[in-house]
């Protein structure tokens, strides 16, 4: 997709090799290595556009070299120091992260390499927001380190004397170097900012343990809660044992967790230390760890511990942050007194040998979970911003214990009742399925790593109960026979696979879907089935969790359940049917209505979701009933009393009261002349469609219902940033887009994403109808959307398989391309006679062709009249579930009430955009207390004229 190019610089192949060799120099890297990063360079810079600085591309060329030469070393990155070369090369942590990632895609990297980058850029993430909370948690405990510190330091630095006792600044080091090297011995901490987060709580913990047994007075903060309570007293005497400070850093619901970690993970550590002489003392709890006669070279030991771990893996040295905090030091002390000069500074940099790349919040924050396209409805109000991800991170924790509080990994009663009214009890049969499938979960992590496995596997198994009990209730409201779902194991081992996914996503696990379908072999296609279902629950889980499910939800509809060995297409085939369209899958108000009345209008949007009026969704009866042939017996009506072209608001009025207090109805009604001129102006269906027509129900229309929605908000959302705003235009694509899925029974879609349909459907008919959008274009919209990723543009299936030589034997490989190579050598030929019917003739008049309607737009805001607009609220919040009615009537209530309703709306009152309330409070205090006068005089002298 891209042709010949070269670097974006003024500089000649030869200057920047000497370049080149210079930055190979300065990282002491080995010859050969350094040959094939220069290769690397000069192949990519001929193809492709290195924009900016050429010397932080030749810095990605060595990585890359060094990453490859992993095979010859048996080592990871060739022994360079990864933070020492992004200095070299002048190149930010978040610039390299930037483009490397570039790279990979230009370079082809395997998946390999891909993964390694992925893994390093949450490690610094994890470390980045672990050390913002060790700082906090730091000078609660201890007293603040200072810039005479570094006095003392320097002060001795020439020449050798007594052993000094360690101070603040000292200790702050130590423990954060232990915290990095035992996070860099146990790679399970590397992505896991909840664990890692313990262990940091386990070692203040154990510091503090030390520093109070050994009455270290200098080092204490006189102000911490966790003090013995006579410490300030003369009559004190030091204890013992050290108390338990665990409580103050972590929420009640996890002080379990944190002292799992403290107990069965730290100290095992700190004990393997101390055996192998990494650590000097008696003990772990013996307090003697931090004595003066043993403390620098107790540092001294952990630091070559950590350089001989982090510089065999070529992680980045996360002593950065130490680099950061020193800097940091001097800086507010200068800002303070202004009497320490520049040379401090300027020394203690040149001194410190780990000073970082530039450092800065914006390239390390957490990685935020985006908001999907879909299934924002279930989202709930935004709560207000966190200062640091790990606010984020626990919070998800915190709610999903809350939610079990009181529960047990079992059946409750009401749960044990249900399953006794049953034909055939479950309950041992659900049990044996939850122990196999825990099973293969503790089974697929590291041996190391099992006991935790077994904890979260425990929680899941909690959080299976509560979801079982409340989604069969459900079922009981909707229909009294549920016999038909109970009796399913495949149901609950989705439920299962699901409540495991959200225990290991909510604890940060290093893992990320669909490894969880992998290990506990489970069908996407089935799994998909009850997201939802859980997502509705009344216990609602944390809005991050939310987001999760439904960008799961969106991965398996795009892409995972088209998988070749997957179940969808023994479901097709069992079907004995043709693929649905839409329209003979959507519910009543989810086809976007062709007329453009006023009332219509309306109509739609108060049919779309989500609606008091409207069915709740599929059961899961229906979402789990197996494919069957087609038969007039089987396939019923959703809404049994509703036509299939009748709006179930077709008596429906909007009631406003004036300020009389007279009630004007505002009937929401068809209008059958318009619906008559619609249909006269609007190509109809003449084939395959009886007026009349059920709607396909079952498992696979359902799925293939929300395969449609969600392909329609995305169209929707590429045709707004592409600016195509003609609904005829977006008919056709919508109607290519569904005709390539529908084609063969799918098989356009195998292997594929839709997205990758879509965007060919868009340039077709752009390209037909004469727009001038080109496929650049389109992938640069694309990529605002937030799943959008390069694969999807860059490795598309062509043709099947195709046989390739590697290491001089044959191996058959998926044939790809990208995005174009597909469109013009498979989607083209697979749809060009279908193509040729939309040649631009008019927006009526094209030929024979049938025009699909498009999927309703969820949230748009509809003017009534001039002053009244109507907009769908998606995520009701406490305020409406309490029963309180908020009323407000225009030119008769005071503007508060209408304050009210704002913040019910928003959430409470999120803070932002201005509340639209009528009238003088839009005005400032003082402006309102004129306008007042202003009115008062005025009303004085009608009254008089009156008179």
């Amino acid at each position: 997709m891209s042709s010949r190019i070269m670097v974006l610089s003024n500089e000649t192949d030869v200057d920047l090799n000497e370049k080149h060799r210079e930055l190979c120099s300065k990282i002491n890297l080995e010859a050969g290595t350094a040959n094939d990063a220069w290769e690397r360079f000069q192949s990519i810079s001929k193809n492709f556009t290195l924009e900016g600085e050429p010397l932080h591309w030749i810095g990605c060329a060595i990585y890359v070299s060094c990453w490859n030469s992993l095979a010859q070393n048996d080592l990871q990155g060739n022994c360079i120091n990864l933070t020492s070369l992004l200095r070299h090369c002048n190149l930010s942590w978040g610039m390299f992260f930037h483009k490397i990632k570039q790279w990979s895609a230009m370079a082809n990297m395997p998946e390999e390499f891909k993964k390694r980058i992925e893994n390093l850029e949450g490690s610094f993430a994890v470390a980045y927001n672990v050390f913002t909370e060790f700082e906090s948690c730091f000078s609660s405990i201890f007293k603040t380190p200072e810039h005479l510190d570094f006095e003392q330091v320097k002060q001795h630095r020439n020449r050798k004397q007594k052993s000094m006792p360690c101070t603040p600044l000292k200790m702050f080091e130590f423990c954060w170097t232990l915290f990095i090297t035992i996070k860099c011995e146990d790679i399970s901490y590397n992505n896991d900012l909840v664990t890692s987060n313990y262990l940091l709580i386990a070692i203040c913990d154990w510091a503090f343990g030390n520093a109070l047994l050994a009455d270290r007075r200098d080092l204490l903060n006189s102000e911490f809660k966790g003090l013995p309570a006579d410490w300030v007293q003369a009559s004190y005497i030091v204890p013992e044992e050290a108390p338990c400070i665990v409580s103050l850093f972590c929420p009640s619901t996890e002080i379990t967790d944190v002292k799992y970690i403290k107990e069965y993970r730290f100290k095992v550590s700190i004990k393997n230390m101390i055996n192998q002489g990494i650590l000097m003392g008696s003990s772990a709890d013996g307090g003697d760890i931090f004595d003066t006669s043993v403390f620098e070279q107790n540092l001294k030991n952990i630091t070559n511990t950590y350089e001989k771990n982090f510089l065999r893996r070529s992680d980045f040295d996360e002593r950065i942050f130490l680099a950061e905090y020193r800097r940091k030091l001097i800086l507010e002390k200068q800002t303070q007194s202004n009497t320490l000069g520049s040379s401090l500074h300027s020394q203690d940099a040149a001194d410190n040998s780990t000073s970082s790349p530039e450092l800065s919040r914006e390239m390390v924050v957490g990685q935020e979970c985006l908001t999907p396209l879909t299934g924002r409805k279930y989202l709930g109000p935004k709560e207000p911003q966190r200062a640091i991800p790990l606010v984020t991170a626990t919070e998800a924790i915190s709610r999903l214990n809350n939610m079990l509080q009181g529960r047990q990994a079992a059946p409750s009663h009401a749960l044990v009742q249900l399953f006794e009214s049953c034909g055939r009890n479950p309950a041992e049969n659900i049990n044996e399925i939850v122990t196999k499938l825990s099973e293969r979960f503790v089974a697929a992590v590291p041996s190391e790593q099992r006991e935790i496995a077994n904890r979260r596997a425990h929680i899941a198994i909690t959080l299976f109960y509560k979801y079982i009990e409340s989604i069969l209730q459900n079922e009981q409201a909707i229909q009294t026979d549920i016999s038909a779902i109970v009796e399913k194991d495949v149901f609950y081992e989705c439920v299962f696979a699901c409540c495991l996914e959200i225990v290991i996503y909510s604890y940060n696990y290093c893992d990320k879907f669909p490894w969880i379908l992998q290990v506990l072999k489970i069908p996407s296609y089935n799994f998909i089935k009850v997201i939802e279902l859980i997502i509705r629950s009344k216990d609602k889980l944390s809005r991050d969790t939310i987001k999760h499910l439904n960008m799961i939800e969106e991965a398996i509809l795009s892409s995972l359940v088209w998988k070749s060995d997957s179940l969808i297409w023994e479901a097709i085939k069992s079907s004995e049917r043709e693929v649905p369209t839409f329209e003979e899958t959507a519910l009543p108000g989810h086809l976007q209505n062709e007329s453009n009345s006023e009332n219509s209008t309306l109509r739609n949007i108060l049919n779309s979701e989500p609606r008091q009026m409207q069915s709740p969704g599929p059961s899961a009866t229906d979402r789990f009933q197996s494919p069957v042939a087609h038969s007039s017996a089987v396939n019923r009506e959703l809404f049994p009393s509703v036509q299939s072209s009748q709006s179930l608001l077709q008596h429906a009025h909007l009631m406003i009261k004036d300020r009389t207090g007279n009630t004007r109805m505002i009937p929401i009604v068809n209008n059958e002349s318009q619906r008559v001129q619609s249909q006269q102006t609007t190509p109809r269906r003449s084939e395959n469609a009886a007026p009349n027509r059920p709607r396909r129900t079952g498992g696979l229309p359902i799925l293939l219902r929300k395969f449609y929605n969600l392909s329609g908000e995305r169209l929707e959302h590429l045709c707004t940033h592409l600016k195509i705003t003609n609904t005829p235009t977006k008919r056709k694509i919508w109607t290519v887009f569904e005709e390539s899925v529908r084609k063969n029974n799918c098989e356009l879609m195998k292997d594929r994403n839709l997205d990758q349909l879509l965007m060919c459907a868009v340039y077709m008919i752009c390209k037909l109808t004469q727009l001038n959008k080109s496929f650049q274009e389109i992938i640069k919209n694309y990529r605002s959307q937030p799943q959008a990723k390069s694969d999807i543009y860059r490795e598309v299936l062509l043709n099947g398989k195709k046989t390739k030589t590697v290491d001089g034997a044959s191996v058959v490989v998926q044939d790809k391309g990208d995005l174009i190579q597909f469109y013009n050598t498979v989607f083209i030929q697979a749809m060009k006679r279908f193509a040729e019917k939309f040649m631009d003739r008019g927006d009526e008049h094209i030929g024979d062709i049938l025009l699909s309607p498009l999927p309703a737009s969820r949230g748009q805001v509809v003017q009534v009249y001039d002053n009244i607009s109507i907009k769908p609220l998606e995520s009701p919040t406490s305020s409406f579930v309490s029963g309180k009615v908020l009323s407000y009537f225009f030119s008769r209530s005071p503007s508060k009430d209408l304050k009210d309703i704002n913040k019910a709306i928003k959430g409470n009152g999120v803070q932002g955009k201005r509340l639209l309330i009528e009238g003088e409070n839009e005005l400032p205090n003082a402006k309102r207390v004129a306008n007042r006068k202003v009115q008062s005089l005025i009303e004085e002298r009608r009254n008089q004229n009156t008179e």
